[in-house]
């Protein structure tokens, strides 16, 4: 970055990624790599559910243990206890992390969209960096939510086309159900909004995707199934619609 390279290394531990500020150097928990992954690949269980639904003409889909669907919710578990607990074990029932696994694979589509949503992560600790900011600050709250603006921006500014951005915002949204994961947790305590709140503001930044945004769409299911699978919503118009419909209950749940 800026010419200078800067260092990420992975450890045993909690479920976190750390800025070392003053080092440019970024760390990562291999229970917090795990954990994202996780989420990565319940989203892309949720996008072939979606699609299915869709061929099937079907309004809805309930996702039940053993049903369709089930590794949705599997797959959230999965990270929930490895945030819970950095050394759970994973899942015999579910599919690992392939890192080898061919690209247009299901494993590859779930790698690809961990990648993604790990580049956000990471990104919102080099902005803690490249911003100066000091973890002793009185200002922490605010300084999240520059350095998610800050890494926002970053991946949004250099989206080459309109379906890149839109994968662009799915990962970005991705890192956000990881970081409610963290919260439900762990609670946000008093240097950390809401992840519900810091998703309300870089939703501001996706000010250009279109109402039928495909990414909107399936991160509005994926809030759903995370955070309010109960609550019963008007049927949307559209993917936007969707998504804030869903970004609304979301916030009042925080």
């Amino acid at each position: 970055m800026d010419g200078v390279a800067w260092t990420f290394d992975t450890a045993p531990g909690h479920a976190n990624f750390t800025a070392r500020v003053g080092e440019k150097s970024i760390g990562a928990a291999h229970s917090a790599l795990l954990s994202l992954w996780a989420v990565a690949a319940s989203v892309r269980v949720l996008m072939v559910l979606m699609n299915t639904a869709a061929d099937l003409e079907l309004d809805e889909v309930t996702i039940s243990p053993g049903g369709a669907g089930s590794e949705v919710v599997e797959f959230k578990h999965a990270a929930i206890a490895l945030i819970q607990d950095p050394l759970a074990s994973w899942p015999r029932e579910l599919s690992a992390p392939d890192p080898d696994a061919e690209a247009n694979s299901e494993d590859g589509l779930a790698n690809n969209l961990f990648l993604g949503a790990a580049s956000f992560v990471i990104l919102h600790e080099c902005a803690h960096i490249a911003l100066k900011h000091r973890h002793d600050s009185n200002t922490r709250r605010d300084d999240e939510l520059e350095a998610d603006d800050w890494a926002v921006r970053w991946i949004l500014d250099r989206a080459q086309d309109h379906l890149e951005r839109e994968f662009r915002i799915l990962a970005i949204c991705i890192g956000f159900l990881w970081i409610g994961l963290i919260n439900e947790v762990r609670g946000t305590g008093s240097t950390h909004p809401p992840a519900a709140r810091r998703l309300e503001k870089s939703f501001e930044k996706f000010d250009d995707a279109p109402d039928d945004s495909i990414a909107l769409e399936v991160s509005s299911y994926a809030l759903k199934a995370f955070f309010d699978p109960s609550t019963a919503l008007p049927r949307p118009a559209h993917g936007r619609e969707a998504f804030i419909d869903q970004l609304i209950a979301y916030t009042r749940l925080t």
